[in-house]
């Protein structure tokens, strides 16, 4: 029985997020910021999220909060440099580490995009039934909490 249930989660777990994230990045994408880079994924839009909520964090530290491989923030952090979104800076304690923040440039597209990135996922979102909603935030939720206790 376990056996079945873990190679359930482990297809759902493979399956689920590319659904996710099609859906998603399709609309924010083409709609809201084609302007930036085509090349924008969603591990992009939670660095920047994420920076502009602690302002600042070590590349590790960027990785371990999304859980994100270290080899795959060196590209997602070099993409967001070259669009000039984020600032890569030697810290003055460790010079083997770098500290993210985001760029003036990063937060001025961040806040005038922050409204239309939500729009575009409210709108995408909003097909769906009041409970269908309602179960799917619930869900999510739910997963954060469980997927927060692997380690």
């Amino acid at each position: 029985m376990r056996e079945g249930i873990l190679e359930r989660v482990a297809i759902d777990l493979l399956s689920i997020p590319p659904l996710i994230f099609r859906q998603i990045r399709r609309k924010l994408i083409k709609t809201t910021l084609a302007d930036i880079d085509a090349g924008i994924t969603p591990h992009h839009f939670e660095i920047i999220r994420l920076l502009e909520k602690e302002g600042k964090l070590h590349v590790a530290e960027i990785g371990d909060r999304l859980q994100i491989a270290r080899a795959q923030m060196t590209a997602l952090i070099d993409k967001l440099v070259y669009l000039k979104l984020v600032e890569r800076r030697t810290d003055v304690a460790d010079r083997r580490t770098a500290i993210i923040t985001l760029s003036t440039y990063g937060k001025e597209v961040w806040k005038e995009h922050r409204a239309s990135i939500m729009d575009a996922i409210q709108e995408t979102m909003g097909q769906l039934s009041d409970e269908d909603l309602k179960d799917l935030s619930d869900t999510l939720r739910k997963l954060q909490d469980i997927l927060s206790k692997l380690h």
